[in-house]
């Protein structure tokens, strides 16, 4: 038992460490946040840093007077402080500015201590106990679990918080696209089930929202320089389409294998095409050199918080258009989309589902769920799907935090589920969809995403229309 408790708690430290590290090597964060549930103090990130970086050297301390009180055979020691101990207001207050990169070694060099101690524990030490001021009597491994891991995770939690969109952000951004992008009506499928069809939109796919909300968002002086991005087809036209309209230039790295359509649409809207490989990672690093070579904005297709507001003003319309949506399904790519809807939904319907959907060959998603950090594919695997516009080697990591706090699953779908509901769609509900589109009714009609008790206003968005014609011709002749 002594063993698998260490174990349990050198991986959730292990986890935690990975968790803080990530948001050290991104800028500080605005914003308030209550780090501890029902509290009434409001921290920023500086202050969670700062207590971050002295409260696992604390415990540690605590813990070995109660394993030494122990080994002594004396009574269970008094152990732990309040909130308002002043020697942990005035490390925060002294730390509370310091570089979060600073802090972070501060925090990783006491959890590696912390954890070397846990596992050298010999087990008669874990029947330590403490005597908390307000808790009383506390066997060691609760005090590790309550007061430590806890403790770091909520405040990772908090941290993520942090970087959330807002639903004001996603209602600021749906008065921004008002207009521009277009409101599709739920269209009922059955008794049971609606479609949003995002295949309806001006670009013929969702990515009109976040594309245009992203560059309206731009200062005149950004826009004046021109804007770059990298896509396999969707965000490119979306953001070739918003560019010509917000009067500024677009370039469009694309990969080789580009769908003909998506190629066209782009160069209809005056953008500027750069062929750059297959994988996203090759065209990820062309745009980055073109921001730095000819000083363009970069409109990321997903890991940016206007993206996400912009693609989230979809779940605002399902929110408000059916009050008691019970289930969304949506497709998973780099995870804006997913990851506003998510928002949207979660913040007016709670009680919801909300549900992704991937295909079998393009799983990394739902693989960074299951795990609690971000996998990627290799681009070999992931452009095996016919699923072009899902064939994202992994989340954005904007994304990943809003997936992991709002999603409550994600599926996958084979290739002739798809195929199959872009027939169905074409036949029943007179949509010309595209494989990428039709991920969430494949996962619907094959029950790949079952209901389950009470779903019954369930909702399938169908985030694009951008067919090769070839292609839907072959799929449709089955």
């Amino acid at each position: 038992m002594t063993t698998v408790i260490t174990a349990e708690a050198l991986r959730r430290l292990d986890a935690v460490q990975r968790r803080l590290a990530e948001h050290a090597a991104r800028p500080l964060p605005t914003g308030l946040t209550d780090p501890d549930p029902g509290a009434t103090e409001r921290w920023e990130a500086g202050q969670v840093w700062a207590h971050l970086a002295e409260f696992p050297g604390y415990w540690l301390a605590e813990f070995r007077r109660v394993v030494e009180a122990h080994a002594a055979g004396a009574a269970p020691p008094p152990f732990g402080r309040t909130k308002t101990d002043p020697g942990r207001i005035a490390a925060i207050e002294r730390d509370r500015r310091t570089d979060p990169a600073e802090l972070l070694r501060q925090v990783t060099a006491q959890i590696a201590e912390l954890s070397a101690t846990l596992a050298a524990l010999p087990a008669p030490a874990w029947e330590a106990r403490g005597m908390h001021p307000t808790r009383g009597e506390i066997a060691l491994p609760e005090m590790v679990d309550r007061f430590v891991l806890d403790h770091l995770e909520e405040h990772a939690d908090q941290l993520d918080g942090l970087e959330l969109v807002t639903l004001d952000e996603i209602r600021a951004a749906a008065e921004r696209i008002r207009g521009v992008a277009l409101r599709p009506p739920l269209m009922r499928w059955d008794e049971h089930t609606w479609l949003k069809p995002e295949s309806l939109q001006p670009v013929g796919a969702f990515k009109m929202r976040g594309a245009y909300n992203a560059i309206a968002s731009l200062s005149d002086e950004e826009r004046v320089r021109g804007v770059v991005t990298y896509s396999s087809g969707n965000h490119a036209q979306a953001v070739a389409r918003a560019a010509r309209l917000l009067g500024t230039h677009a370039t469009i790295v694309m990969p080789e294998d580009a769908p003909p359509v998506k190629v066209e649409g782009v160069r209809r809207d005056g953008g500027e095409i750069v062929v750059a490989g297959r994988t996203g990672e090759e065209r990820h690093a062309t745009a980055l050199e073109l921001v730095e070579r000819r000083d363009l904005v970069m409109i990321e297709p997903y890991d940016d918080r206007r993206i996400i507001a912009g693609q989230g003003t979809s779940g605002l319309e399902i929110a408000e258009d059916l009050p008691g949506v019970t289930s969304v399904l949506i497709p998973v790519s780099g995870g804006g989309l997913s990851a506003g809807i998510a928002t949207a939904v979660k913040a007016l319907a709670p009680d919801a589902r909300v549900i992704g959907v991937e295909p079998e060959l393009a799983a990394d998603a739902r693989e960074s769920l299951a795990r609690g950090e971000i996998v990627a594919w290799d681009g070999s695997l992931t452009t095996r799907t016919m699923a072009d516009g899902l064939r994202v080697e992994h989340l954005g990591w904007l994304p990943f935090l809003h997936l992991r706090r709002f999603m409550d699953e994600i599926v996958t779908v084979t290739e002739e589920q798809m195929a199959d509901a872009m027939r169905q769609l074409a036949m029943h509900a007179r949509l010309v969809v595209e494989a990428s589109g039709a991920a969430g009714m494949a996962a619907h009609l094959s029950g790949a995403a079952p209901r389950v008790a009470g779903d019954d206003q369930r909702v399938v968005v169908i985030s694009g229309g951008n067919v090769d014609p070839a292609l839907f011709a072959r799929i449709l002749s089955g």
